[in-house]
């Protein structure tokens, strides 16, 4: 290297990974952090330095006439880097950080003029993007792995085209919440949506077990109503053919056919009688036949009827 000044070495940290923040900045990095953000700067939770270096890093001039001017200017930048228009026009507050390396140190020094300037230039114009095309729900919910593939995809190409010697190795979004004015409503919103589709397994769920027990149930009852049916018609039919195998036999013999039946009517009926009464028909006039009573020792005899 010529000296005096007529040539110059440049360091380029080519294994380091660095980054670039939008919408916050990392004031102490560690177990114990602090960020400088829009909230941060309304609890008051900063220091006029962090402040002057904010601003400083945006490219504008801080300003002069207080530190509640300087925390305003301070939100401007950071609401300008974070507040964005969704595709189905709702506005949302994201805030992600851009982790790169330095792949190639000649088309970063030579290709671009302000490398760090770029990289933000691009990564917001590609967020941006992203943003408007999609929905407030897929950012702050469902989205938010696919945006940051998209994010980190779209950039290294943006930055390809342009030679800046930049391999982007992550996209992270760090938050995506609706405004701050508007959030505990929309919060609100989102524990309704919840506890709607927790009611709405839970009637799932009863209607899952209830349903099929029922149709069991219903089902059971029908198949017992048919065999009750089918036994009802086969008993009909079987007295049916007995009373027809009957009939044919009292008409060949009426007489026999009729003592038969009375007596096999009899044998079912007399056991079912407690008290009976025999009476003797052997002559003209008939008597009551006394019947020792081997059941009952109280009562020593018993009459019992016969007819």
């Amino acid at each position: 290297m010529l000296p005096f000044w007529i040539e110059t070495a440049v360091d380029v940290p080519v294994k380091k990974v660095q980054k670039e923040e939008f919408g916050f900045r990392t004031l102490k990095a560690g177990v114990d952090s602090r960020y400088l953000g829009v909230e941060e700067i309304d609890a008051r939770r900063f220091g006029s330095d962090d402040l002057y270096a904010l601003i400083r890093e945006s490219g504008e001039r801080p300003s002069r006439r207080g530190t509640q001017q300087l925390a305003e200017q301070a939100k401007e930048i950071l609401k300008g880097e974070y507040i964005m228009l969704t595709g189905d026009l709702n506005i949302t507050d994201v805030e992600w950080i851009v982790q790169y390396k330095i792949k190639d140190a000649r088309s970063y020094l030579f290709n671009i003029r302000a490398p760090a300037q770029a990289i933000r230039d691009a990564s917001q114009a590609v967020m941006r993007q992203l943003i408007g095309n999609g929905s407030v729900d897929e950012v702050i919910t469902i989205g938010r792995i696919e945006y940051e593939i998209a994010a980190k995809e779209a950039l290294q190409k943006l930055l390809d085209e342009y030679e800046t010697g930049i391999h982007v190795v992550t996209v992270k979004l760090q938050s995506s919440n609706p405004p701050q004015r508007v959030r505990p409503a929309f919060n609100e919103v989102n524990k309704a949506l919840q506890q709607k589709e927790q009611r709405v397994n839970e009637a799932m769920k009863a209607y899952n077990e209830t349903i099929p027990k029922t149709k069991g149930e219903a089902k059971k009852l029908i198949e017992t109503a048919r065999g009750y049916a089918a036994e009802r018609v086969n008993r009909a039919q079987g007295d049916i053919d007995k009373f027809e195998k009957i009939l044919e036999e009292y008409k060949k013999a009426p007489d026999i056919t009729k003592q038969r039946m009375y007596l096999e009517t009899m044998t079912k009926l007399l056991p079912q009688i407690s008290e009976k009464w025999i009476i003797e028909q052997s002559g003209a006039e008939g008597g009551i036949l006394m019947k020792l009573d081997l059941q009952n020792q109280q009562q020593p005899f018993r009459k019992e009827i016969l007819k």
